[in-house]
């Protein structure tokens, strides 16, 4: 019996008709999926690919500028780099890298010599050994700081080659420092919260977006790219406040003077064109922990509170409105005197007998006002608030900053009403109002009763197009009658000559006001505390300025409204008064004052000469100049400042924005003390320089 021998060849066949199938199958299946890609899935996958290659990226607008009346900015975007480097060895090779890291921290270190070049020469290798694409090396960075760097070694490769990577973004600055800060106020776009004209007009001033097709390109960096899409962003437009920086630095400096003194918790002034209700400066400080003062709250707009006898305006206006005679020779008691089952007294121990009502009113006897007020409205108590609802005591203002107070005036139907609140509503308690309502009432009484809508911004501009103009708005075209108005205008200037008002006695122009000050914690047991106050306008024949000072909690023994917040609105007073509406000419009694800047661009000092109608001096108007040594007019001429290269410039009686133009074109940086002009540089005028020195400058 013989064995069968195995037919190799056939086995080997099998074999190979298997592994044919299996990758004839695999084929099949590779052309299926690519099908199913193309065809079926094709439009998924492509758009896939496009999201990882192109996106849209938004391109942020630039905030509009704020400025003062008179054109000075007040807060305007400015940007602030970041540079970065890409260490990769792709980007900066190492023959360069290790050729020129030690002169590149060289130049570091001399840009920030607070910073080693060794220590910037250990961390750069650092980074480099660990290959980071995005290594930080400054925040905050200036331009002209950026434009140096864009010199350095390595660094001038620029991004591709040198690793070279900037971040811009913008920083909201206020040149003037915390110049009325609290009133221009602030916006944070993430949280959307702010206060102030920041906020207010945020819509405006924030512009609106754009968006760009960028591609990305190697090492994760995306580029712009051509699209017929692209939108350019609209940047926002520019706010015309009504404020006046010189107004508003000299009400600032009157507040911290009186606020310092006194060492007061807080406290506010507001200065408002009577005609128009423009305010032209408003100030706000509060004491801080370490003692000194800062703007953190609007006082002015935001806080309602009783006012004290500042509100017996109001109350004197209600009972000669009632009245159907003259009652400002009528005799009324003083000293003190029971309302029901409380006490009323005066602040002058003992009073000062039955003397006329209008010598009550220029005393501010508490007795002698809220006397008459009982008398006349006893029978209709009602009556006497709906007159100080007729003066809008009751409503706010509707300003537009935000925040404003919510008065408080209550009426006999008020749960807390009782047999004394009609004696105590007259001089000032049981009512609450904010320091800017309470000087609007005057407002209209100098403005011959019409009372005017106080406000803060007078125009949106886009460049030099007007695109909004806000024109003044009556509130209430007359809150008294004509011999009401008449009566209580007399009766201010009483104040101011032979009342609690002297203070503001002048030989120049005349004053109408009357001061407050009113206990703030009266409970039994309780530490009594209280707030000082003036309000009024000037001069009284012809009324350009109303004016308004509160402070709250002074120490130091004085409390009074004419002995701590009289001399702040008598300060105000009178550099407006010598400022503003004489010209700058000499004044008799004050000696010689001139409001011509020492120093300045050329352009702006002309402008200024031309507005107060004086003979412009024939300038370059691209140059800076400075008025001749002695000089006091126009006449006496101006010399041309000689701009040397490298060396600090001349600065002294330049304002803060021609002193900063002229360091920045300098590649110099300044750090600033005080306010004012510039009284004292360091390093002095002429001194050898580098960029990017900083100079100390002090105003004054």
């Amino acid at each position: 019996m013989s064995d069968k021998v195995p037919n190799k060849n056939s086995n080997f066949w099998k074999r190979a008709w298997w592994i044919y199938l299996f990758f004839l199958l695999l084929a099949a299946g590779i052309v299926a999926t690519a099908v199913k890609v193309v065809f079926v899935d094709g439009e998924h996958w492509r758009k896939l690919a496009q999201n990882q290659t192109l996106r849209y990226e938004e391109t942020q607008a630039s905030r509009g500028n704020i400025y003062s009346s008179d054109n000075a900015l007040l807060a305007v975007s400015v940007p602030i780099f970041t540079v970065r480097m890409d260490l990769h060895p792709s980007v900066v090779c190492n023959d360069t890298f290790d050729r020129y890291v030690r002169p590149l921290c060289d130049s570091l270190h001399r840009m920030y010599p607070a910073v080693s070049s060794q220590s910037f020469h250990k961390t750069l290798l650092e980074a480099r050994k660990k290959k980071k694409r995005n290594f930080l090396i400054k925040n905050k960075v200036t331009y002209s700081e950026l434009d140096r760097m864009r010199h350095f070694p390595i660094f001038k490769k620029g991004q591709y080659r040198g690793g070279f990577v900037v971040e811009e973004k913008e920083r909201r600055s206020r040149p003037n420092g915390i110049l009325a800060a609290r009133t221009i106020g602030y916006y944070n776009a993430e949280s959307k919260t702010g206060v102030g004209l920041e906020r207010a007009y945020n819509k405006e001033l924030q512009g609106t977006s754009g968006h760009r097709l960028t591609q990305r390109v190697a090492h994760g960096i995306w580029r712009p790219v051509y699209s017929a899409d692209e939108v350019k962003p609209e940047n926002g437009k520019d706010l015309i406040t009504t404020l006046d920086i010189r107004i508003q630095d000299v009400t600032e400096a009157a507040l911290q003077r009186c606020m310092e003194g006194n060492e007061a918790e807080h406290g506010c002034a507001v200065v408002m064109e009577v005609k128009t209700g423009k305010v032209v400066a408003m100030a706000n400080l509060t004491k801080q922990a370490d003692g000194t003062y800062a703007e953190s709250q609007n006082y002015a707009v935001g806080e309602a509170v009783e006012p004290g006898s500042i509100f017996k305006l109001a109350s004197t206006i209600a009972i000669l409105e009632e009245s159907k005679e003259d009652v400002t020779h009528r005799i009324v008691p003083t000293g003190e005197m029971k309302f029901y089952n409380r006490w009323m007294r005066d602040s002058h121990r003992g009073g000062w007998g039955d003397i006329p009502f209008s010598e009550a009113f220029e005393k501010s006897s508490n007795v002698g006002i809220s006397y008459l007020a009982n008398e006349i409205f006893h029978a209709n108590q009602q009556k006497f608030v709906d007159y100080l609802y007729k003066m809008r005591l009751n409503k706010p203002l509707g300003v537009e900053i935000p925040g404003e107070g919510e008065p408080y005036i209550k009426n006999t139907k008020d749960r807390t009403w009782s047999g004394v609140s009609l004696p105590w509503m007259s001089i000032g308690y049981e009512v609450k109002v904010t320091p800017l309502q309470m000087l609007n009432l005057y407002n209209a009484v100098a403005n011959n009763g019409k009372m005017m809508k106080p406000m803060f911004v007078s125009a949106i501009r886009r460049g030099s197009e007007t695109v909004k103009a806000f024109e003044p708005q009556v509130l209430v075209e007359s809150i008294c009658s004509k011999s009401t108005l008449a009566a209580v205008q007399k009766l201010l200037q009483g104040v101011v000559e032979s009342g609690t008002g002297t203070v503001l006695q002048n030989p120049l122009y005349k004053v109408a006001a009357k001061t407050g000050t009113a206990q703030m914690n009266y409970g039994k047991g309780q530490k009594i505390t209280y707030r000082a106050s003036i309000v009024g306008y000037f001069p009284a024949e012809n009324p350009r300025y109303s004016c308004i000072v509160m402070i709250t909690s002074p120490q130091g023994g004085r409390y009074y409204g004419g002995s701590v917040a009289g001399p702040v609105f008598n300060d105000i007073a009178q550099k407006i008064y010598a400022t503003l509406m004489q010209g700058g000419r000499e004044i008799a009694g004050t000696g010689s004052f001139s409001p011509y800047p020492a120093a300045g661009y050329a352009a702006d000092i002309q402008a200024v000469h031309k507005h107060i109608g004086e003979g412009t001096p024939e300038l370059e108007p691209t140059a800076f100049v400075r008025k001749n040594t002695g000089a006091v007019r126009v006449s006496d001429g101006f010399n041309e400042l000689v701009m040397a290269k490298d060396v600090v410039p001349d600065l002294r009686g330049m304002g803060l924005r021609d002193a900063s133009f002229l360091l920045e074109r300098c590649g110099l940086k300044a750090r600033v003390y005080g306010k004012g002009r510039v009284k004292r540089q360091e390093p002095a005028a002429g001194s050898p320089c580098v960029a990017g020195q900083t100079v100390v400058i002090e105003l004054g």
